[in-house]
């Protein structure tokens, strides 16, 4: 099955895991204090993310 669509194929984190929550919320946090770039904030939370390999 081929589609035109750039959202990744399942399984991929519902956007209601706590998890993801907590991972986006810290991220965003860290942006927004000043304690990192969102460059960096992407990546922890990338890497955070496949460390949890449920997310």
């Amino acid at each position: 099955m081929t589609t035109d669509s750039p959202m990744p194929s399942p399984p991929f984190p519902s956007p209601d895991s706590a998890v993801l929550r907590l991972i986006v919320g810290s991220a965003t946090a860290s942006v927004r204090s000043g304690e990192a770039w969102v460059e960096e904030a992407i990546l922890h939370a990338a890497v955070h993310g496949w460390y949890e390999g449920h997310v």
